[in-house]
């Protein structure tokens, strides 16, 4: 491939979706000189933004039992087919180390094809999160080192990540509370990921808000450079509202959650197809023009895992028997998700957390840490 002019190259990888070029930074140094060069990135990323269907994305589950150990799985979603799952290695430590020193990750959220990883130490007298950036298209992270909280107090924590489109960086966020009704204390820092410098945010959500104590609720990425979360009222037991924060303005907005909700994870927050929405039972809630609208699911048992923008993806578990399907909101007709192999383990476990990278990123985390095994970056 040496013999060809470079300006073919370009105009040739240019084409080709990012695990593609994963694959061909392999066939020769000039190629891989092309494919990370920052004009060509960027160039890449402004036409997949363009032509992206949202119908080519890769799924990555974690939390999927196999014996002792939960388990990272990935499969590739293109032309409504979904590939056979593959297990693949924790990009970040071996199962020795999960299991000699308890440790235990769980998703929490995801931004621009990168993956917010919270690793939990079971055998740690703190409840502190160890935080990593993960980009799985290039295999490699970067460990956010948070600030030293006190210790021996009660504390709670919210994390996030977004992306500040003024400064072309992703940042970490952190909603830590102190303390309980009626005297509670919250701070909020966020973190740079190029720079890993922290900042603390001054001025805090309204006064009558508090992060639920009893629900593993963290925010949701949103693509105006706002991340989004879940707080309940104090003065009015079973109202919530959710909170968006402004990365550029650094402003809040609130909306109120129109119906009552009652028990821990009785509502889950989510970004479906760009919009901001949760899902209470059947009923997916959209954030449209700052008011809500309700879409009713209609398959019973079943979860949405993806929407691109006429359809959802829903899974169902019943026993042995999983099940995807695709549901057109305009026409209600529903279609089984065709698949060369099967999928390990339930879409719908206690513990089982689902990531959908579309397409995925070379633009952040080139010099982070190589993971211990790189599944998408194999010649």
């Amino acid at each position: 491939m040496e013999y060809l002019p470079q300006d073919l190259i370009y105009e040739i990888v240019l084409r080709l979706p990012v695990k593609g070029l994963i694959r061909f930074s392999f066939v020769s140094k000039l190629w891989k000189a092309v494919i990370y060069s920052k004009d060509f990135i960027k160039e890449h990323q402004q036409r997949r933004s363009i032509n992206n269907s949202k119908k080519d994305f890769t799924l990555i589950r974690h939390g999927v039992q196999s014996g002792d150990f939960h388990h990272f799985y990935a499969a590739s979603f293109s032309a409504d087919t979904l590939e056979e799952e593959q297990q693949i290695e924790h990009p970040i430590y071996s199962l020795e180390e999960e299991y000699g020193l308890g440790l235990h990750t769980r998703i929490i959220t995801v931004c621009h094809g990168l993956v917010l990883l919270g690793v939990l130490c079971r055998k740690a007298t703190s409840n502190y999160v160890h935080l990593y950036v993960w980009n799985p298209v290039i295999a490699k992270h970067r460990y956010i080192s948070q600030p030293i909280w006190p210790e021996g107090e009660d504390s709670h924590f919210t994390y996030g990540i977004g992306y500040h489109c003024d400064e072309d960086d992703l940042k970490v966020l952190v909603l830590r509370q102190t303390g309980r009704r009626p005297i509670w204390k919250i701070q909020f820092i966020v973190c740079s990921v190029a720079t890993g410098q922290w900042k603390r945010i001054t001025k805090l959500p309204p006064s009558n808000l508090q992060v639920n104590i009893f629900c593993y609720y963290n925010m949701v990425s949103l693509s105006d450079s706002r991340v989004a979360w879940l707080m309940a009222d104090v003065d009015y037991m079973d109202l919530y509202h959710v909170v968006t924060f402004d990365l550029v303005k650094e402003e809040y907005n609130t909306y109120r959650v129109p119906i009552s909700i009652r028990g821990p994870g009785a509502i889950t927050l989510m970004e479906l197809g760009g919009f901001l929405c949760f899902r209470h039972g059947q009923n997916i809630w959209f954030m449209k023009d700052s008011s809500w609208s309700t879409e009713p699911i209609p398959l019973n048992n079943s979860r949405p895992l993806f929407f691109d923008g006429e359809r959802f993806l829903l899974s169902r578990f019943s026993g042995d028997h999983k099940e995807l399907f695709w549901y057109n909101i305009k026409t209600q007709d529903h279609q089984h998700v065709t698949r060369t192999g099967d999928y390990a383990g339930s879409f719908d476990g206690a513990t089982t957390q689902t990531a959908f990278i579309c397409g995925g990123n070379l633009r952040f985390l080139l010099d982070g840490q190589p993971d211990l095994y790189a599944y998408f970056c194999r010649p």
